[in-house]
């Protein structure tokens, strides 16, 4: 898990958990986003951004959400999953499974492509992403 402090200029890949606080508009998720905007790069992947477009058509309210999706999303710059990217989520998924402590495709694939952009991924669902070896971690309120 990594500290503030230790993080030299990084890119910071938001999970989706984080997104959604922030569509939400939790005020310490919010803040806590200004304080590394001034000091860190902040992305998101192309699979968060799927899982928050699949929630907002799934919601009750979908044009209102996806129309926050939509302005959200044009703030950030995305990392995309590339052949390469998924070759390291395959064997992400393959030795985590083969270890029995399998973790869901998407993460997978957020965590390959975390990986290969050499971002720290800030999130609350530490427990899968702690499985994936030299994945670095912020972890969220």
């Amino acid at each position: 898990m990594e500290e503030l402090e230790d993080l030299n200029h990084a890119t910071i890949c938001l999970d989706t958990d984080v997104l959604v606080d922030i569509l939400r508009g939790s005020q310490q998720t919010v803040e806590k986003i200004k304080k590394l905007e001034e000091k860190f790069d902040l992305t998101t992947t192309t699979i968060n951004i799927f899982e928050l477009y699949f929630g907002a058509f799934k919601s009750r309210k979908v044009k209102k959400n996806v129309k926050a999706v939509d302005e959200l999303t044009e703030r950030l710059e995305p990392l995309k999953l590339t052949e390469f990217s998924a070759k390291i989520s395959g064997k992400i998924v393959a030795e985590l499974e083969r270890k029995g402590k399998p973790i869901d495709f998407r993460d997978a694939m957020i965590a390959g492509i975390a990986l290969e952009n050499g971002a720290v991924v800030y999130t609350r669902n530490v427990e899968h992403f702690k499985r994936v070896e030299g994945l670095k971690l912020l972890e969220g309120q």
